[in-house]
């Protein structure tokens, strides 16, 4: 029985990497980005002191956070620039999207997921997006994956900007500390960005 369980998880956590996976299929300029995300977020969970298991919880369903892009027209998602003031809020819809897809489900994975879709782009000042959140009520999961998924974004090359170095990325995020981001997880993020930037590093050579 305790086999067939564990095998159920794995079988779980599969598909929703796969369905990470599958959300990037209209926008082949991110390319691996969920993988990395879930990744980054992973680390930062693990040295914040979560268990194994629930890093690795964060790992497969932050890899989610933004599959309610797939709601989001061609012409907002794959503009070949900076978006208008009514695209911005036809984009930032997917947060809501990914609401929409994940919500209703009795897997404690999907619930998770579905948390991180809705609040990865909270702050913690309150200005983010799409609630308007402030500190702790926005989940520590949505604040994990925030650093994971800007570090990415930063260091990504996109048709409208170049990569960041991890240098300036890893500067960023500390400098958005009480404002952007959580302060306790961005003085963790400051302490082992060296992992950070060995995990982009290995990226970037496959």
């Amino acid at each position: 029985m305790q086999d067939q369980t564990s095998e159920l998880l794995k079988l779980q956590a599969e598909i929703l990497e796969r369905l990470g996976i599958a959300a990037e299929f209209k926008d082949t300029d991110t390319r691996f980005h969920t993988q990395r995300v879930g990744q980054f977020a992973g680390c930062l969970a693990r040295e914040t002191g979560f268990s194994a298991d629930e890093a690795h919880e964060i790992t497969v369903t932050a890899q989610l956070h933004d599959i309610g892009k797939v709601g989001v027209p061609d012409r907002v998602l794959l503009k070949p620039g900076k978006l208008n003031s009514e695209e911005w809020e036809i984009m930032k819809q997917h947060t809501l999207h990914g609401q929409r897809i994940l919500k209703g489900s009795d897997s404690h994975l999907l619930k998770s997921a579905e948390v991180i879709a809705l609040t990865h782009h909270e702050r913690w000042d309150g200005r983010g997006y799409p609630q308007g959140l402030k500190g702790v009520e926005t989940h520590i999961y949505g604040r994990i994956t925030a650093i994971a998924d800007v570090y990415d974004a930063l260091t990504m090359h996109r048709p409208y900007k170049s990569a960041w170095s991890h240098e300036r990325a890893a500067a960023y995020i500390i400098a958005g500390s009480g404002s952007q981001f959580d302060p306790d997880l961005a003085n963790v993020f400051a302490s082992i960005q060296d992992q950070f930037a060995a995990l982009s590093e290995q990226w970037s050579e496959t």
